[in-house]
């Protein structure tokens, strides 16, 4: 079986509501191309998740003029299960966040996250991220 890579994109803010609408779209023939953007109302308005997504998708591909673009789809997430008669303490000193199974953008097989990376990172790994709209990013934590 041929190993693939694709990237994605992590938001964090103060709040979800601070991240609601913000996508992450992968160029499937280039996946270290990243574009993005925020849903626009209308877009928010469908009440539909796959057509809103969909929506998105199109007015992307139409923005850029890259046809191939994809939106990564997380179908669960894998906890890691500690030992839970150890006590609180003991959890949090070794929690680990769940690890967020993709379905694979190259086709119907699972993709699992194996790295976290920074934005620096990426880009020395020869990733581009394309902001689009009225967006901004911070490498802050």
């Amino acid at each position: 079986m041929d190993s693939k890579i694709f990237y994605d994109f992590e938001f964090w803010a103060e709040s979800d509501e601070d991240t609601y609408g913000l996508l992450c779209l992968i160029q499937s023939s280039d996946p270290t191309n990243l574009f993005i953007t925020e849903m626009s109302p209308n877009e928010l308005t469908i009440p539909d998740d796959v057509q809103a997504l969909e929506a998105v998708r199109s007015r992307v591909i139409k923005e850029t003029g890259i046809p191939d673009l994809v939106l990564p789809k997380v179908i669960r997430f894998d906890e890691k299960k500690g030992d839970t008669k150890a006590g609180f303490q003991t959890f949090l000193k070794s929690y680990e966040k769940p690890i967020p199974v993709y379905e694979s953008i190259y086709g119907e097989s699972e993709a699992i996250q194996i790295e976290k990376v920074s934005i620096n990172e990426f880009q020395v790994l020869g990733g581009k991220i394309r902001l689009l709209g009225d967006i901004c990013m911070s490498e802050e934590m």
